[in-house]
């Protein structure tokens, strides 16, 4: 087995996060030269094997080991960003239609430090909107709790 196919799901999502902040930025290059008047293709080109490359990781991540609360995490993120419209969903009609998620969002993320819903941050891009979603409201789990109940479940 390849290095790679051994990685965990944090470890890929890492990847995956690179990978697709790099097409967000393709999509808003393209975006612009074409406003502009200018050529694409070259743009164009890379996001087409940027895909290529992103839905190969996404399989990996989908079968990769999720042992830790960071593994369900990246896993989490990712299903939000290829599986369902959440993040388009939260940004379009707002947190307060998702009270559910959006407290189980907060709680997740603050119980790993340095981790960030990526899918979201990118949707969600109104200035102060994704800080304003993951930060509104404090809620009582900590990453002790979390940790916890990963090791008895």
């Amino acid at each position: 087995m390849s290095e790679r196919a051994q990685a965990s799901a944090a470890n890929l999502h890492e990847l995956w996060v690179k990978m697709e902040n790099e097409c967000h930025q393709l999509a808003t290059a393209i975006g612009e030269a074409r406003a502009g008047g200018a050529d694409a293709t070259l743009l164009l080109d890379r996001q087409a094997r940027l895909f290529v490359q992103i839905s190969s990781v996404v399989a990996q991540i989908s079968n990769a080991p999720a042992i830790t609360v960071q593994d369900y995490l990246a896993l989490l993120d990712v299903a939000i960003e290829h599986e369902i419209d959440l993040a388009l969903e939260i940004a379009f009609y707002g947190a307060e239609d998702f009270p559910i998620i959006t407290r189980l969002l907060r709680a997740l993320a603050r119980a790993i430090p340095g981790f960030e819903f990526n899918s979201l941050r990118r949707a969600i891009s109104t200035p102060g909107q994704f800080e304003e979603l993951m930060n509104g409201g404090i809620e009582g789990v900590s990453g002790s709790v979390l940790a916890a109940d990963n090791q008895t479940g």
